[in-house]
């Protein structure tokens, strides 16, 4: 997956991590003058990551991180939904309420680990950032 950031900060040690700024893109392409249904700009996201190659600040780069971002994502949204169609879909002999309840209760605990690894991830910083190329 490539975003295009643009540099922030040197590093401070050679062989150390750039920090770039990466603009958030939403889903309606951000294009408030049409609709006017945004609340407000989404944050920037400040990120640090690998260069082989000399930059300078306010350079624009491409920046790549791996497939395991959108498995993280995947992940995270997917799982509360997965557990609650399971908990609601499984116990077939129960009456209604009790299997909303029970789905309730998987969608909970798939929000509970969805937290868990993320709060994990962002430990380890799994994540990694390689900027690719000079813009």
């Amino acid at each position: 997956m490539t975003q295009t950031a643009t540099v922030t900060a040197l590093p401070t040690t050679p062989g150390g991590l750039v920090e770039l700024t990466v603009v958030r893109q939403t889903a309606c392409g951000h294009s408030c003058d049409g609709c006017g249904r945004c609340a407000g700009r989404t944050p920037d996201l400040v990120i640090r990551a690998a260069c082989g190659f000399p930059v300078q600040i306010g350079d624009k780069v491409e920046v790549f991180s791996g497939n395991n971002v959108l498995g993280l994502a995947a992940l995270v949204y997917g799982l509360p939904v997965v557990l609650f169609l399971l908990g609601y879909l499984l116990p077939g002999g129960l009456l209604e309420p009790w299997r909303y309840a029970c789905g309730g209760a998987g969608f909970l605990l798939g929000l509970c680990a969805a937290i868990a690894v993320d709060r994990r991830m962002m430990r380890k910083a799994a994540v990694s950032y390689r900027i690719v190329r000079k813009l």
